[in-house]
């Protein structure tokens, strides 16, 4: 018998021999997959041949709560850049990560290597921890790797960060929201990876695209509910900027140039009517699409 509860994620900097850092997720998708191809030779037995792997996919998704520091690497990963300052903005330095899938019961490690983050989630919803998700695609694999020897780091134990206590300040327009109830938000960044394969290989290659950053908003109807919802038919963009902190560390979240969409709300009897939105982000002006500013506490 085997438990979920005694699988452990790990990562570390492709092709080094670091210690691997412990991953804290909710859930994980990461499996190496195949793709088969079946042999079509007809037979006047009426019987069938057999099959043969022909494309390994390597990678998968992992769910978590948005903590404090352990995300840092992975943001600076979907952002494809490095944090200056303590500021990461949007570039074009694609990040390698291999990631250890650990069955304790059982003793099997599996190791996926060479993978970029192909997109990371956000999702906030009122009353609700603030959730996400990242996907990886790595480009090569050991379905026996051996960690005898190798060492692990846990993550720290900062306390997940909520829509309630941790998330606020938001702004439009470079001003503070007034007169709007926000009841959701998302936001995802995707590098746009397009994938191919090489002849006389089985495993795919991925290549970057285009960032392409998008989300939606869901406000309760106001008048400047309807206000904001205008825009979307006068192609008007806007600025939004949100924090989440746990009071030692903080992420602010600065979008330059916002476009919304979405139609006006309906509902039957008694309906609280809000207005979902969604967003496209577009580059501002200043080569910029999303900024991210973080504060660390002293040592």
């Amino acid at each position: 018998m085997a438990s979920s509860s005694r699988v452990r994620i790990a990562y570390r900097v492709a092709g080094s021999t670091d210690p691997w850092s412990v991953l804290r997720r909710t859930n994980d998708g990461l499996s190496i997959g195949t793709e088969t191809q079946r042999s079509e030779d007809v037979r006047d037995d009426r019987l069938r041949s057999g099959q043969k792997t022909t494309t390994v996919t390597v990678g998968g998704t992992l769910d978590f709560e948005f903590n404090a520091a352990n995300l840092d690497i992975f943001i600076a990963a979907a952002m494809c850049a490095d944090w200056t300052a303590n500021v990461i903005n949007v570039g074009t330095t694609v990040k390698l990560f291999d990631i250890l899938k650990s069955y304790m019961d059982t003793g099997d490690n599996f190791l996926f290597q060479d993978c970029v983050v192909g997109e990371m989630s956000l999702s906030m919803e009122a009353g609700q921890k603030v959730t996400g998700q990242l996907n990886f695609m790595g480009e090569a694999y050991d379905a026996d790797y051996d960690a005898t020897g190798d060492t692990f780091t846990q993550p720290t134990d900062t306390l997940f960060m909520d829509s309630s206590n941790n998330l606020g300040t938001f702004q439009i327009d470079g001003a503070p929201v007034t007169g709007m109830c926000f009841t959701a938000m998302s936001l995802a960044i995707n590098n746009g990876y397009q994938t191919d394969q090489c002849l006389g290989e089985l495993n795919q290659r991925h290549w970057v695209g285009s960032a392409d950053i998008t989300g939606s908003k869901t406000v309760r109807l106001s008048a400047a509910g309807l206000d904001l919802w205008r825009n979307t038919i006068t192609s008007t963009p806007i600025a939004s900027s949100w924090v989440l902190t746990d009071g030692d560390y903080s992420y602010t979240f600065d979008i330059g140039r916002l476009f919304l969409s979405g139609a006006l709300p309906s509902g039957g009897l008694d309906t609280i009517l809000t207005i979902p939105l969604d967003f496209v982000v577009a580059e501002d002006g200043n080569s910029t699409m999303l900024t991210i500013t973080r504060t660390v506490p002293a040592p």
